[in-house]
């Protein structure tokens, strides 16, 4: 069974990541970049809220504000996109059942 646990998060960490290829064949507005910032922003808070941040929702944020602030939009949208997912497998996973 712990060896399941592994696929289902490495499954999902490659799902949320698959972005990256297609991110490089369309260039990304500011504008873009910074809507897909604040969307993950918001799901960062919804999460802290609920008391169900994922430390890798928070540095993904971070990481994306740097991005955006470099320049660097494609990166800022693929980090803020990971955040806001990480944010909202957060929020799903207070509906597992507790561990006994």
């Amino acid at each position: 069974m712990h060896g399941f646990k592994r696929w289902i998060v490495a499954a999902l960490l490659f799902l949320s990541m698959r972005g990256v290829a297609v991110a490089d064949e369309h260039p990304v507005t500011v504008n873009a970049a910074e809507a897909a910032v604040a969307q993950a922003q918001a799901a960062v808070k919804r999460a802290a809220d609920q008391r169900a941040l994922w430390t890798s929702a928070e540095d993904a944020l971070r990481k994306a504000r740097r991005a955006l602030q470099e320049g660097n939009t494609a990166m800022a949208v693929e980090l803020a996109r990971f955040a806001q997912k990480q944010s909202e497998l957060g929020i799903a996973q207070k509906g597992y059942p507790l561990f006994r």
